[in-house]
């Protein structure tokens, strides 16, 4: 192989223009419903795309999608200026575009005029292609032109396939026309002896046991298939946004093929990261850096502190109206990749949990579903939503640390067992067991690390 690949990867900037609006009753709304930051995405990019220009050895800078927050043409025309510094500061910027980028069925542009929300400009999808031409396809040694898919060469013997899978509102995968077009890529890199991996936005393996489960329909159609040909024909790598989680996931083939998929999280969402890569022939390096500061009024906070705050208040929002109000549950179920349809369909078990949840600690809860001799004192006082709010933020940060044999897990699987008894008898398809048992396995991190790890090639 030639001299070690060394690149930059950054996903789901959701830039947001502040000409849409940044204040009122309708802004506060909309983003006390958001994971991600609105009014400071701007000093976010500016920030790290600072970062990048300030390290003079790396040259290359990935984006993996969804570059807008609803695909208002303002936002587009506010963040071109932005990557054109990158280029002008000398980076190769290879981008692909996402659902958040274009008008369609379930992508709105909106604007925000006090109590009120308006349609914004909207983006055709077919203008992305225009508007984004100098940053990836202008250096394509091929092009599917129907899906908006690119394959470049990145450096004598490296080739990136920049796949989008933006299919439809059922369905994010990709068309025959255009699996064809990426094996013959794959082909063409072998013929010349060059390493091949992919780009693509959605997730291409389960970040998490629970994340197939409740949103199957997010991540890349077919994964497992499609995954497994890709093992099967020498690419053993693919990078992926959409989920704004930290995690790498590995496969391996019947055939003994190793297959690596590393979601990084959302560039303006806790927890703000940037991957830092080199490939050579032995193993690919994956570390994970920072930003520490940007410049916006974070009343005194580190960033870190700032964006878990946000992010914490979502989060509080969901935990409380799973007991208190199934219609805002529902109303809020988009922004965490599920369906108002499933938290419906859920509602009785839901309420459930989450009365408890709101209402306890771990020594009440335990003492309530009688489990109490299960519970280690050391988090008999913890209120209960405050550990199940750690859970979630953990999914999100990567590296999950509750492994079994700690109290916090033991006393979640307690929990688990006495719940699953409870709603045995409106569980007779064992979904809501299956979901059970995915929220004990996600409490804890499978190999490989999520922020920094040295993967193996073969």
């Amino acid at each position: 192989m030639a001299d070690p690949l060394k690149f930059y990867l950054i996903t789901d900037l959701h830039h947001y223009a502040p000409s849409l609006g940044t204040s009122g009753k309708a802004y506060e709304k909309w983003n006390n419903k958001e994971q991600k930051c609105l009014a400071e995405t701007g000093a976010i990019i500016d920030a790290a795309f600072s970062k990048l220009i300030a390290d003079k050895d790396i040259d290359i800078v990935l984006i993996a999608g969804d570059l807008t927050s609803t695909g208002a043409m303002e936002s587009h025309l506010d963040l071109l200026p932005k990557l054109q510094r990158l280029r002008d500061a000398g980076k190769q910027v290879y981008l692909i575009t996402a659902t958040h980028d274009f008008i369609s069925s379930e992508m709105e542009p909106l604007r925000c005029e006090g109590d009120e929300l308006l349609p914004a400009t909207p983006t055709p999808r077919p203008k992305l292609r225009e508007l984004y031409a100098d940053f990836g396809w202008d250096r394509a040694v091929s092009e599917h032109k129907e899906s908006f898919s690119y394959c470049v060469k990145l450096k004598k013997g490296f080739r990136l396939l920049c796949m989008n899978d933006d299919g439809t509102p059922e369905r994010h995968g990709y068309t025959e026309s255009q699996i064809e077009w990426m094996f013959s890529q794959i082909e063409e890199a072998k013929k010349n002896g060059d390493y091949i991996f992919v780009m693509n936005h959605h997730p291409c393996l389960p970040p998490n046991p629970i994340y197939p489960l409740f949103s199957k329909r997010d991540m890349l159609a077919d994964y497992d298939e499609i995954t497994t040909r890709l093992a099967d024909s020498g690419v053993n790598l693919v990078f992926t946004g959409h989920t704004h989680m930290q995690n790498i996931a590995v496969k391996r083939t019947e055939k003994g093929n190793v297959f690596y998929d590393v979601n990084t999280s959302s560039l303006v969402g806790y927890p703000t990261a940037i991957r830092k890569v080199t490939i050579d022939g032995e193993k690919i390096d994956v570390r994970t850096e920072q930003i520490d500061d940007f410049d916006f009024d974070r009343n005194g906070l580190s960033v870190n502190d700032y964006l878990k705050n946000h992010f914490t208040f979502f989060l509080n929002d969901i935990i409380s109206s799973t007991a208190y109000d199934i219609d805002h549950l529902a109303d809020l179920a988009p922004s965490f990749s599920m369906t108002a349809e499933t938290v419906y369909k859920l509602k009785v078990p839901l309420k459930i949990i989450g009365t408890l949840l709101n209402n306890r600690t771990v020594g009440a809860a335990a003492k309530y579903l009688g489990v109490s001799g299960k519970i280690d004192d050391r988090v008999r006082g913890i209120v209960l939503k405050n550990l199940v709010l750690q859970i979630m933020i953990n999914l999100y940060h990567g590296d999950e640390p509750f492994y079994p044999g700690t109290p916090e897990y033991g006393a979640m699987d307690a929990f688990m067992g006495r719940i699953k008894k409870l709603v045995r008898p409106f569980d007779k398809d064992g979904k809501i067991k299956g979901i059970l048992d995915a929220v004990l396995s996600s409490m804890y991190d499978a190999p490989p690390e999520d922020w920094n790890a040295v993967l193996p090639q073969k």
